[in-house]
């Protein structure tokens, strides 16, 4: 009998089977034991509800509890304070020497390499991505915008 070639997915699996100590044995169907009667019947054991959850916990969990959806819907009021945001940012961009030098560029009419000035905004960006001035303030407030929102699962508190 010749070694066959596994495929990658066979070759996980085998690494991953080596790891355990068993033996699998092929019968063919007329020595195979005829399975028991409980591993025969799929409506044992319930499929879904409340008697799975009470049978398999493991297998259940709750993605958002109830105070969690009042919480995001009390933080879906805070959003206003982002039209506050993109104004500090704005104010600070003029203040810093290097990005006013490029926002006026930018309002001259010229092109600066890389960099482009939102329509709606008025908000520099970087390769599409906004630019944010060196201020320890607003860095603070975005990182606490995204990483304290109760939808983000990750309150840092």
């Amino acid at each position: 009998m010749s070694s066959k070639i596994l495929t990658c997915r066979q070759a996980r699996w085998a690494e991953f089977l080596s790891e355990f100590h068993f033996s699998i044995t092929y019968h063919p169907g007329c020595l195979a034991t005829i399975p028991d009667a409980l591993s025969c019947q799929d409506n044992i054991y319930p499929k879904r509800g409340e008697d799975f959850i009470s049978k398999h916990p493991m297998n259940y969990q709750q993605r958002i509890k109830q105070d969690e959806i009042q919480a995001s819907e009390f933080f879906a009021v805070k959003v206003d304070s982002f039209s506050n945001l993109i104004e500090s940012i704005q104010n600070k961009l003029w203040q810093d020497s290097q990005y006013r030098s490029i926002l006026q560029d930018l309002g001259k009419g010229s092109s600066v390499e890389d960099y482009s000035l939102d329509s709606s905004s008025q908000l520099l960006l970087f390769k599409d991505w906004v630019v944010v001035p060196n201020d320890p303030t607003i860095k603070h407030s975005i990182l606490q915008k995204w990483h304290d929102c109760p939808l983000a699962r990750h309150p840092g508190q």
